[in-house]
């Protein structure tokens, strides 16, 4: 029985889903604490209004505690007399606010975090300072043991009152229970703010006080000092783009890959790779909870980050210049992925969406005829798998020899023999070259979540899990595909049409623990991706000029599995030392069974190309438009079937101290040192088999329905239309003179083992003077040996082994001006380097699906080293509006690029990789945003962000002119509009991206170069927030429908269109 998961079935499911989590309770409210100040002192009396409700007047110190329900944006205004002040926030459900108003500046200072928070991010929180007086009976209490701990953690510090009654301390914002005398109180720390507290226990000392605050107590005292507070972007270290929950919300992206491209600077090829100023692949790295991820595509160095959707994510973050706590190769940036941990609250969320594509959805479609049981949940139930008798066919057919599995004894083959097992080989392969043709049905996407917080005795534990599915169609409709001779002449000239369907099911699981001065995480992530790929082409070949029908169906599962042990610890009362560890265990696997592809074509110029082009159906199968054709026959050389899996095994060690070794205020130094241990494991096996036929009986292969079912049969079970007998000679059979037979086309070069171990030390050292200058330097050494195990091309092809044995030492310094509370300038200078993969220095092929093209590695490939400078300069004009310019360059000695293989003709089609000379690349780089309050009370808001690159390059090589680097853009900008009615729960943000043009293949040999042109794409989302639990989205994508354009020599080399599409969907949060 086949699992189909049609629409009907997708929303009962989800209706079910709904009705199971109902039950759950209201959630909890948010706390916002709000401080309004001055002229420096404490206003009271101030009143506060939030989204246009009035909550409260502020209390004696200036101080209004109040509950926020429901996340997402809200207004907040406070007025004091002739003074009034109005901004907005965005919070998750279970968040904390902190709200610090200096009301005659008029300026806001908002911390948003989570109540739980583990031991690094409280190392990086703001601090704030508790002045608490213990009292009794009315008198000062002397000498009494103070205990602070953090709400739901082990009590941690121990103090003793002076003979005031007073005791002082610093601690990061948040809850904290305070104990005296075995009696408790809740206490709320806030950055930036000293604070006076009296806590009076009775005489029984059964129960404990805090003084409320009345005019005549003094003591009650509020003070802010608004540098203690931290901006994320603004006091990183380097130069830092962050996208956060809101804007991943925003933005209604469903994966990373679809986020990422909002950032300066930012391309992603393919919906999934991501380019930073211009470089991809092997110049980008990419991490995970800090642990490093491998590719699971043998196509790309850069990691799928289609992989990951949005709501396993708590932060982004988009690291432009080197560090030496990063890894080596990151010359282009380091992409840092922050999964969610400790939620708020308890939550549990339920999300479905459905998605329509014009001229796609309900149309027919194309598909692979070949379905296994658990198609519809993106898993080849062994349909498609290799059967195992192949490879013992073709084992025993190379050696000659067959081996008796009881006794051992071995036997030479005869020709009736090999004859036979040739056939039997033949049989195996015969089935599932024709497609089938269904109706594609609408896009159905549906997620659910869950998470709770335990507070449990002197600890906290904090669960989240995640699981989406989605199953989608896409297309390439009005497709085009041409390649040129060396001196511009066209070869293959042809029309075609691709249907994909796409299922994503993937899961998430986080379990933390926080107990007294430790942080323990255990993250599981399981993600994968599976794309049924079909495609139809017709036209004319390049080599001898004839008429063609190429077809190619794919199946592809990638697959990402990772668990994660991490901790973070205090090791010093203070805080001031800190160690972070993580050790993970990860494997990416890439399965791609039975890629099937043949060509029809036509002899004798019996089918005229343009008339073929002109009239061919590509959503009707071959035998309902026979009128077409003429002459054509299967080409034996082109059926083929190829069975893929390639395997990563991966262990990831790593471990840092961080040494706060002082802090005076204004100045203060931190020292970091790590190490990192990776090793790797890939086992690439690849598998080729198709058919043989005397090339002079054309008669064997003659078909007038251009179905391979009719050429390769099975008298057996022939269909009724093929004529079987004695004295037949068609189909498959035991001799290539009388029909098919069995042949293994693979290459021992095709499957290949790699191994690699890269391990790591450093030191970062960072000191901040006097609030205005701060300086990092550090190095990073790294030892890299991999070992890549393939074949020769050539001759017998004997093994050949790649070895990349190398050590690095890579420094970076870094210098940061504080011109100003609002003018930052950075400048960064660092070495870096590039290695080649375990695909690009194997001899194995694989497939590129954005061409279709065969890719093949380079044994002799060279590491590239890098010099990269940096400088930027950042304007805050207020906490929202911001303005920054940048300007890089990167000096590359040897760098790595994709070339187009020299040949003639369709041969030509093929790519490998090789080290240029030199490059050099540099630009600058413009951000902003700005925002407009429309009408009173920042209730309605117009925002406009926009963000650009503009990118050169000069690569030499040798027999080249100087051109660009591969990959690399001419620019790359994004226009961001956004309208938020905060009130009626409204939120529209319209979104443009283009990139410059950019070369896809280097030409080689006289060949010109590929290029990507330009392309505008337009998305609009709208939100609409019916309750407090309950969000309506909709997505309009793609909306301008702008091809998707690839030239060569000034020529179309391959262009189409994808289609616009809407989604719509709910996302109920309990």
């Amino acid at each position: 029985m086949h699992l189909h998961l049609t629409p009907r079935n997708f929303f009962l499911l989800c209706t079910l889903l709904l009705s199971l989590v109902a039950s759950v309770g209201a959630r909890a409210a948010d706390e916002l604490l709000i401080y309004v100040f001055s002229a420096d002192a404490p206003t009271a009396g101030a009143e506060v209004v939030i989204d246009q409700k009035s909550v409260g007047k502020t209390a004696v110190d200036g101080s209004l505690l109040v509950d926020i329900s429901g996340e997402g944006m809200h207004t907040l205004s406070v007025v004091a007399g002739d003074e009034s002040v109005e901004t907005r926030f965005s919070s998750a459900a279970g968040q904390l606010i902190d709200a610090i108003i200096e009301i005659d500046l008029d300026k806001v200072f908002l911390d948003i975090y989570s109540q739980p928070e583990g031991v690094a991010d409280r190392q990086r929180a703001a601090q704030g300072t508790l002045n608490i007086l213990v009292t009794g009976g009315g008198e000062p209490v002397s000498e009494e043991s103070v205990y602070i701990a953090g709400i739901g953690t082990s009590l941690r510090t121990n103090l003793r009152t002076n003979a005031a009654g007073e005791v002082s301390i610093s601690l990061p914002r948040g809850r904290y229970r305070t104990q005296v005398a075995e009696q408790s109180a809740n206490l709320r720390v806030v950055g930036g703010l000293t604070r006076t507290v009296e806590l009076t226990i009775n005489d029984s000392r059964e129960t404990m006080e805090m003084a409320l605050p009345q005019l005549e107590e003094v003591f009650v005292v509020a003070s802010f000092d608004p540098t203690s507070l931290e901006v994320s972007e603004r006091d990183t270290t380097n130069i830092v783009d962050t996208i956060g929950v809101e804007l991943l919300a925003r933005f209604a992206d469903s994966d990373v890959a679809a986020s990422v491209v909002r950032v300066p600077g930012i391309s992603v090829q393919d919906d999934k790779y991501v380019f930073i100023r211009g470089l991809g692949g092997r110049y980008v790295s990419a991490t995970l909870n800090n642990a490093t991820m491998p590719s699971t595509n043998p196509t790309k160095r850069t990691v799928p980050l289609d992989l990951f959707p949005s709501n396993f994510v708590s932060q982004l973050d988009i690291k432009k210049t080197f560090l030496t706590s990063m890894p080596g190769e990151s010359t282009g940036g380091n992409l840092v992925i922050n999964t969610k941990t400790f939620p708020d609250e308890a939550i549990r969320g339920v999300n479905i969406q459905g998605g329509y594509t014009p001229g796609l959805t309900s149309e027919t479609v194309f598909v692979d005829a070949l379905a296994g049981d658990f198609d519809g949940l993106g898993w080849d139930d062994g349909t498609r798998r290799e059967d195992p008798a192949l490879s013992v066919i073709s084992g025993m057919l190379a050696s000659g020899q067959a081996v008796d599995s009881q006794t051992g004894e071995i036997f030479q083959l005869d020709d009736f023999t090999a004859g036979e097992l040739r056939r039997a080989g033949a049989l195996l392969l015969k089935d599932g070259f024709d497609p089938s043709f269904e109706s594609a049905a609408p896009a159905a996407k549906m997620g659910v979540n869950f998470g709770d917080l335990f507070l449990l005795d002197g600890s906290e534990l904090g669960i989240y899990a995640a699981m989406n599915y989605s199953n989608e169609w896409s297309q390439r409709e009005n497709g085009e595909r041409y390649t040129y001779e060396s001196q511009g002449e066209v070869a293959d000239n042809f029309l075609y049409r691709q249907y994909s369907n796409t299922i994503e099911l993937n899961g998430f699981l986080s379990v933390g623990w926080n107990v007294g001065d430790s942080t323990f995480e255990w993250n599981t992530v399981a993600s994968r991706v599976t794309d049924s790929q079909l495609e139809r082409s017709v036209g004319q070949e390049g080599d001898e000029f004839q008429a063609l029908i190429r077809q190619t169906i794919q199946w592809e599962e990638r697959q990402y599995l990772s668990t994660q042990l991490a901790g973070t610890h205090f090791l010093t009362d203070s805080g001031s030392l800190l160690f972070e560890w993580q050790a993970t265990l990860s494997q990416a696997d890439r399965y791609a069974p039975d890629r099937r592809e043949y060509d029809f074509t036509a002899t004798s110029s019996a089918t005229d190309p343009e008339t073929l082009k002109a009239q061919y159906d590509f959503q009707s199968p071959n035998d309902q438009q026979t009128d077409l054709f003429n002459g054509f026959i299967l080409e034996p050389g082109t059926i083929v079937r190829r069975y893929d899996e390639l395997v990563d095994n991966n262990l990831d060690l790593s471990g840092k101290f961080v040494w706060d070794i002082f802090d005076s205020g204004a100045s203060y130094a931190q020292l970091t040192t790590g190490v990192q241990f990776i090793s790797r494991r890939r086992d690439a096996d690849s598998a080729t088999y198709g058919f043989n036929v005397n090339q002079v009986r054309d008669d064997l292969l003659r078909t007038s329905n251009l179905l391979v079912s009719d050429v390769v049969y099975s008298c057996d079970d022939a269909a009724a239309s093929i004529e079987c007998g004695s004295e037949t000679e068609r189909g498959i059979s035991n001799n290539a003179n009388t029909g098919l037979v069995f042949v293994d086309k693979t290459l021992a070069s095709d499957s290949y083992d790699a191994e690699l171990e890269y391990n790591s030390a450093y030191a970062m050292y960072d000191h901040t003077f006097d609030s205005s200058w701060q300086v990092i330097f550090g190095a990073r050494y790294e030892t890299y040996q991999q070992i890549t195990n393939t074949f020769s091309l050539q001759g017998e092809q004997g093994s050949v082994q790649s070895v990349i044995d190398e050590d690095s030492i890579l420094p970076s310094v870094g210098v940061n001006w504080f011109v100003a509370d609002t003018h930052q300038l950075r400048f960064a200078l660092s070495q870096t380097v590039a290695r080649p993969d375990f695909k690009e220095a194997a001899n194995a092929t694989f497939y590129d699906n954005e061409f279709n093209v065969r890719v093949r590695g380079n044994p002799f490939l060279e590491i590239s080293h890098i010099i990269n400078a940096d400088l930027r300069w950042e304007w805050y004009l207020s906490e929202i509006d911001n303005l920054s310019v940048a300007l890089f360059y990167k000096d590359m000695d040897k760098p790595i690029e994709r070339v187009v293989q020299a040949a003639s003709g369709t041969a030509g089609n093929t790519r490998t990789f090789q080290n240029s000379d030199s490059a050099a690349l540099y630009g600058v780089e413009l951000d902003g945003r700005f925002e407009f309050i429309l009408g009173d009370g920042y209730d309605q808001t117009l925002f406009f962000a926009f963000n650009a690159a503009f990118i050169e390059s000069e690569v030499s090589a040798e027999n080249q002119e100087d051109r660009s680097l591969q990959g690399q853009p001419e620019y790359t900008a994004n226009l961001i509009f956004g309208y938020d009615h905060v009130s009626a729960g409204h939120q529209l943000t319209v979104l443009l991206n283009q990139n410059g043009k950019s070369i896809a293949d280097v030409g080689v040999s006289g060949q010109p170069d590929v290029f990507l042109e330009p392309r505008l794409d337009l998305n609009i989302v709208y939100r609409f927030d019916v309750s407090d639990s309950l969000t309506l989205k909709a997505k309009l994508e793609n909306l301008l429908d702008d091809e998707v354009e690839y030239t060569q020599g000034g020529q179309t080399f391959q262009v189409y269109n994808r289609g616009p599409s809407i989604q719509v969907g709910l996302d109920w949060q309990f």
